[in-house]
């Protein structure tokens, strides 16, 4: 084994280990000042929270908009916002949020609970059409409000300024997670009006950062807000250059007109092998796992589970980490492994070609299949790459696949509609908890478009979800998704591939900063030294 390749396996067993690792430590006195020069692929036309939906508005809108809660920096659980506690009571329905004193809208008024009813049923408003409005759907009185039977949510309640009440029609672990969403930020209802259908070209909320200037198609900046509850950032301001192109940011890292990039696969060698950058560069799982997919409607691979076995067992992952410069880790279940639920870590490649070539016996394919099976894949080189792999592995045990490259909405209505046998596919999750990884991909509520693309239906695993959702016992909550993976990898209508893991670099100046396990990256705690 090579000393590269020595290196790179000891930071993947590092990584399983940590989950997230942020930048080297700086024990120095963090410093005030300075702007840091950050990107997006587009420009984010606006920030009004009922309009949040792409990632460029995402990576900026987490630092200017909060709501009762927020992300941590690593991006893989929430924090206080300004809410600064909170409690559940022991049926799981009624959330009461204790709002901190003193916390401030970047107008300067005071926030307060009834800001909180306001910005909440604006969100459920149907005049407002918010792609966020579903997150508030398991509210008690949501589905007469929006219907237009009632004029408030009543399981919003506002009990005084600094105390909110929020009753679900039934228990929702989750709940807390989504609430750390920008889209459920908290607004204050005289600047909405002022502005009006403006408002999201000016952003008033209570984040760390306060909208500056903008130069739409170019740049826009944030500057520090000196009134956030926890104290101004240190950075004076954060810029937003508009860059699409990826190899164009590492140009401009390399001249230093930009201090944070996503190292590309073609200076990933340069850059993590240059002792200037030795403690600048950030890896962080995203929560996110690949995997392929079998239909489990469709013959033969949907009722002969020796057969996916086979598959599994075939398939060579070590390549595919070498061939992804080892910014992936094994996977043997869906969930990470410093999750919740996530359970140990997969350190090795589960390929096993003999174990494989019995599978193919057990199933009755002794001598292999003589049908061919297309995999169906959008058409990113990466994928393609990776296929052509486990193209050749398969071939080994008697299966001959070809690659089904299609553009991605094409690709999005065969595995969405069922029409296909063996596909790839990957589930991301949209806020930090197991929930948002587990029910859409094993419920059977969520067959089809709604992520449970492998068709796959267990009663009992079905129960088990449902019971993980409605628990606020951690520790169940740990158990049960443990046992849901376990369960769900035995039927195995998934054979898992690998996690990817994101590789941020900054400026050696740039203390404090790293890369969000949601891509979300946000800037109070991060300062500059020089």
């Amino acid at each position: 084994m090579n000393f590269r390749r020595m290196l790179a396996l000891l930071l993947v067993a590092m990584l399983l280990a940590s989950g997230v690792s942020a930048l080297a430590e700086d024990t120095a006195e963090p410093k005030y000042g300075g702007t840091l020069v950050a990107y997006t692929s587009a420009d984010p036309m606006n920030f009004d929270p009922a309009t949040q939906t792409s990632w460029d508005q995402t990576i900026v809108a987490a630092n200017i908009l909060e709501g009762l809660v927020r992300l941590n920096p690593e991006g893989t659980g929430i924090e206080p916002g300004i809410a600064e506690d909170w409690s559940v009571s022991e049926d799981g329905l009624v959330w009461t949020f204790n709002l901190r004193h003193g916390a401030k809208f970047h107008n300067g008024r005071e926030v307060v609970a009834q800001d909180f009813k306001y910005s909440f049923e604006r969100i459920a408003d149907p005049e407002m059409a918010s792609n966020a409005a579903w997150k508030l759907n398991r509210l008690v009185g949501f589905d007469a409000y929006q219907a237009g039977e009632a004029e408030e949510i009543t399981g919003i309640k506002v009990v005084d300024d600094y105390t909110l009440e929020l009753t679900l029609s039934q228990p929702f672990a989750p709940f807390i997670s989504m609430l750390a969403s920008a889209s459920l930020a908290v607004v204050p209802q005289e600047a909405v009006e002022e502005y009006g259908e403006d408002f999201g070209l000016y952003a008033v909320s209570a984040g760390p950062f306060t909208l500056g200037e903008w130069n739409f198609g170019q740049d826009l900046t944030i500057n520090a807000f000196e009134d956030y509850w926890a104290g101004r950032p240190y950075l004076d301001a954060v810029k937003f250059r508009v860059i699409n192109d990826e190899n164009t940011r590492i140009v401009e890292f390399d001249a230093q007109t930009l201090d944070v990039a996503w190292i590309t696969p073609a200076h990933y060698e340069r850059l993590t092998t240059d002792p200037t950058y030795a403690d600048s560069i950030g890896y962080a799982y995203t929560l996110h796992t690949a995997f392929l997919m079998f239909n489990m409607e469709q013959e033969p691979f949907g009722s002969n589970k020796a057969l996916r076995e086979a598959v599994f067992y075939a398939m060579d992952t070590q390549a595919v980490l070498e061939l992804l410069q080892y910014r992936a880790s094994y996977a043997d279940r869906l969930l990470l492994p410093d999750m919740l639920g996530g359970g140990e870590p997969c350190t090795e490649s589960p390929r096993n070609i003999e174990l494989a070539k019995e599978k193919m016996a057990e199933a009755g394919y002794p001598d292999g299949i003589d049908e061919v099976f297309t995999v169906i894949t959008p058409a990113w080189n990466n994928n393609i790459k990776i296929l052509e792999i486990y193209q050749q592995n398969l071939k080994e045990i008697g299966i001959n696949i070809e690659i089904g490259a299609m553009d991605t909405t094409a690709y999005n209505e065969a595995r969405n509609s069922g029409n296909y046998k063996i596909a790839w596919g990957n589930v991301v999750a949209g806020y930090p908890d197991p929930d948002a990884m587990i029910y859409p991909t094993f419920h059977s509520s969520s067959i089809g478009a709604s992520g449970n693309y492998a068709r796959y239906n267990n009663p009992e695993v079905d129960a088990l979800i449902d019971q993980a959702r409605a628990s606020t016992n951690e520790e169940e909550r740990d158990t049960l998704y443990q046992q849901i993976d376990n369960m769900v990898l035995e039927d195995m209508p998934y054979a898992y591939l690998d996690h990817n893991i994101y590789v941020d670099i900054c400026q050696p100046y740039v203390k404090n900063y790293c890369p969000s396990a949601l891509d979300v990256s946000t800037y109070h705690r991060v300062w500059i030294d020089k």
